[in-house]
């Protein structure tokens, strides 16, 4: 316990080293830019934004930096050595994934592409001596049980920020179904700057000055060895290093509401941290393990990914759209319809005792009543009670429905919506069994 105490405080520490590290501010604004490209979607579609570029970006901020200890934590109580793990290798193959597609920002695909190109150039070295000498040798001197523990440690601390923070700032947002019908629901979209402490292994004298600074620990530690061997009156010492990751999530919920979502999300994601987890352990002393560890960290994150998805477009919305009045996907923050009280899934029933039929009707009353009535009465249904709330006259001055800050379920039909790009993975996997078939 007095060795765990003593990691945090270290870590604590050093935590605001991170401040004038280039590529933590690198990561930053690259979290930046995707914030802006969620909120260009919501102006596209309704005319403003819901949400804060600034403040999304500082909530990432904070919240990554809660994450960037936990997952230190792990790393230094397990004495992962990160000069064992190819992070240079992993960031630029990462960012490569990001210009495919947003959602490919992940470390379980970059890392399983490195896992599998390390595994055949191991095959393929000894029938190729001059891959020990090329700038490949760097992919045959991996620790891959390690890399698979860095994802795992990652991934369980992706499965922790969605799990208190994945439902801040959704974008309500139109999906067209498979069956040609359009449907509200919710576009969730974090990203999250990940600062973390790790460990370097090095070799010093026994007589160093450094080994007085070092903090003892259990024998047992570190569970992966590292590949260096210090000689005599020599010894091993493992050194704090900053590193810095990025963590991205992207998820719908259109047949739940975005906390339900999230939590569901959560715990598939840290079931397939702890199975990976598992593996990676398992590797480091039976080799056995590791083609399954390096298969299972792309594939099964796909898995979840599919999970996540499976039926959100072809199940019953969660926010419906009703036989009679107009009801509520959304309520923007400091907006007049926030004012006056109206929350996500109202129903609105009548405006000033008159009866809604349609949207563009509910809209044409508001128009036309401000003028005549200081105040408007809706007559709103709630959770199976009906309320009566007020929107007082100044609140509708220069009246402009995308400055009223209401977000009403679409119909069916409607001619607004944004285009979902279908998973990669299962295309490609589609089109090469479709090649094999060919004669």
């Amino acid at each position: 316990m007095e060795q765990l105490l003593t990691l945090v405080w270290m870590v604590l520490q050093t935590l605001p080293l991170f401040l004038v590290h280039p590529l933590f501010w690198l990561v930053v604004l690259l979290v930046f830019f995707q914030y802006r490209r969620v909120i260009e979607i919501e102006k596209q579609l309704f005319g403003t934004a819901k949400n804060n570029i600034w403040e999304q970006t500082a909530l990432s901020m904070l919240t990554g930096l809660g994450g960037g200890l936990f997952a230190s934590i792990l790393l230094l109580l397990f004495g992962l050595s990160l000069d064992r793990i190819a992070i240079s290798w992993l960031w630029p193959i990462a960012l490569l994934l990001l210009m495919i597609h947003p959602r490919l920002l992940c470390f379980s695909y970059a890392g399983g592409i490195i896992g599998l190109l390390s595994l055949i150039m191991r095959l393929a070295a000894p029938y190729f001596p001059q891959l020990e000498t090329s700038f490949l040798k760097g992919l045959l001197d991996i620790s891959l049980p390690g890399l698979l523990f860095l994802i795992a440690v990652l991934h369980l601390t992706e499965a922790l920020l969605i799990f208190f923070s994945g439902h801040w700032g959704n974008s309500p947002i139109f999906i067209k179904t498979p069956q040609g019908e359009v449907v509200a629901g919710f576009s969730l979209q974090r990203f999250w700057p990940l600062p973390i402490m790790g460990l370097v292994a090095i070799i010093v004298p026994e007589a160093s000055e450094m080994l007085q600074g070092s903090v003892p620990m259990p024998e047992w530690w570190p569970l992966f060895q590292s590949t260096l061997e210090p000689g005599s009156a020599e010894k091993l010492l493992y050194l704090m290093f900053p590193v810095v990751a990025g963590l991205g999530y992207g998820d719908l919920a259109v047949s739940s509401k975005p906390r339900d979502k999230c939590l569901y999300t959560a715990r598939n994601l840290a079931i397939y941290s702890i199975i990976l987890l598992m593996l990676s352990l398992l590797s480091e002393f039976y080799p056995l393990f590791v083609l399954p560890g390096v298969l299972f960290a792309p594939l099964a994150h796909e898995y979840v990914v599919y999970l996540g998805n499976k039926g959100e477009l072809s199940s019953k919305p969660y926010y419906s759209f009703p036989d009679q009045g107009v009801r509520v996907l959304d309520v923007f923050p400091g907006t007049p319809a926030d004012k006056a009280g109206l929350k996500s899934n109202d129903l609105i029933l009548r405006v000033q005792g008159a009866h809604i039929d349609s949207a563009a009707g509910f809209w044409t009353l508001l128009r036309e009543y401000f003028i005549y009535f200081h105040s408007l009465y809706l007559e709103v249904l709630r959770d199976e009670r009906i309320l009566i709330l007020t929107l007082p006259k100044q609140s509708l001055l220069r009246f402009r429905q995308e400055v009223f800050g209401l977000i009403l379920v679409p119909e069916p039909y409607s001619k607004k919506y944004v285009e979902m790009k279908k998973s990669l993975f299962p295309q490609i996997l589609k089109r090469l069994f479709k090649g094999l078939r060919k004669p």
